[in-house]
């Protein structure tokens, strides 16, 4: 079992006197803004090398391939190695990567290349991420900094895809590809005078028998398993076809891209306010405040196959987003107090591999699908599986509290002898 020291700099609840947080925290927000900036200059230098459409979903599916490839191994190596030496390679291999962009890559398949590298060294850095996030902070301080997290990555969905835009149409890819080194190398650099607690590790097994405890951890609780499976569920039948279908609904009912821009940007926008919400908000029941939260994505495809108004549709989309940062928060927060921390990371990793696996698949499905059985029927099932798949996981034991009592793996439940009194 391994053994952590507390942190300096984590007494008292405070975000804003935890040095190591606020390390952890702006070189996490530095990588997201290389994440989001990354993907535009791709996809331009791509387009003025005359790629096509085709060419771009080519292009971005192999970071989907990265990430299931990688997924378990990132949460195997972020439980053991110390998290912050993961992260400070995960970012200094895309460092190298934005680098070699520099040199005016205008192939597919190099720049398809360059894509599935950074989606491996990503696959690598979250689950560490998630673990070290969870070792500098205490208990009463895991809420807001799980919610700033969010706030970070919907400020970067919502300022990042522009900024890219404009630097690269301003100027150049290469210029882009440079302020993708840029904030990737900052990231890596507030994380170099970074004290991750001590850890000192267990007994290493072998690679196969690590990643099964991982797996074990996750079926031996109910609740974390019932999210993991409802989220993928949710992803493949729900979120990849209305991610499909926006652009076409805003074009075919509204007359241009106007509403599919303007309600990307409101889900961003809800996002950002679940995340200030969660900073201060702590539910009774956090389990049925995340399920509720993540339910409500239903209303998506409602808005879709029933866009009564350009109003009914930025409402549902704001609506989501506020309800998915409360879910992720909670999901989060309690995934965190719930799974031993050496096991944190590669916990993380199913969840994020479960949810790769079947977001590609729902996004190749969509099409043929809409052909088969037509637009509405698909955004039906959206609705019916959006609504019905999270809440019907409030069934399972510890659900509506994102809690249960099993013990941990490799701990001693034999009952003791009572202490003989004297």
């Amino acid at each position: 079992m391994r053994k952590r020291t507390k942190p300096a700099g984590t007494a008292g609840g405070s975000l804003a006197r935890n040095r190591e947080f606020r390390l952890l925290w702006l070189s996490f927000t530095m990588s997201v803004a290389g994440d989001q900036i990354f993907p535009v200059t791709v996809t331009i230098a791509a387009l003025n090398a005359g790629g096509t459409a085709s060419t771009i979903g080519a292009i971005f599916t192999c970071r989907w391939i990265a990430l299931i490839v990688f997924a378990l191994l990132g949460g195997l190596w972020a439980d053991r190695l110390p998290r912050r030496t993961v992260m400070v390679a995960s970012l200094a291999f895309q460092c190298c990567v934005a680098a070699a962009g520099l040199c005016g890559i205008a192939s597919p398949w190099l720049l398809g290349l360059l894509v599935f590298l950074v989606g491996g060294a990503e696959a690598f850095h979250r689950p560490a991420y998630q673990a070290c996030l969870s070792s500098v902070l205490t208990p009463a301080q895991r809420p807001a900094g799980a919610a700033l997290t969010a706030v970070s990555w919907r400020l970067g969905a919502m300022i990042g895809p522009g900024l890219g835009a404009y630097v690269v149409t301003a100027w150049s890819a290469r210029i882009g590809f440079l302020a993708v080194l840029a904030a990737y190398l900052l990231g890596l650099v507030l994380l170099l005078p970074l004290r991750e607690p001590v850890v000192t590790p267990g007994r290493r097994a072998s690679a196969v028998r690590e990643i099964a405890d991982g797996l074990s951890e996750v079926v031996r609780r109910r609740w974390v398993l019932g999210i993991i499976v409802a989220v993928a569920l949710q992803q493949m039948l729900t979120i990849a076809p209305a991610q499909v279908l926006l652009p076409i609904v805003s074009r075919d009912t509204f007359g241009g891209d106007t509403v599919y821009g303007t309600a990307l940007a409101l889900l961003s926008v809800g996002g950002l306010a679940g995340g200030l919400v969660s900073m201060r908000w702590k539910p009774g029941r956090p389990g049925l405040a995340g399920v509720t939260g993540l339910a409500l994505y239903g209303l998506v495809p409602l808005a879709l196959a029933w866009p009564v108004s350009r109003e009914f549709v930025y409402g549902c989309y704001v609506t989501v987003g506020l309800g998915l940062e409360i879910f992720a928060v909670q999901w989060v927060v309690n995934l965190q107090r719930e799974i031993p921390p050496e096991r944190l990371a590669r916990v993380t990793s199913v969840d994020w591999l479960a949810a790769s696996v079947m977001t590609p698949l729902g996004l190749t499905l969509t099409g043929p699908a809409v052909v088969a059985i037509g637009r509405p029927a698909l955004l039906t099932i959206g609705v019916v599986a959006g609504f019905a798949v999270p809440l019907a996981t409030l069934l399972l034991r510890g659900m509506t509290r994102f809690r249960s009592d099993v013990p941990t793996l490799g701990q001693d439940t034999t009952p003791k002898a009572p202490t003989p009194l004297n």
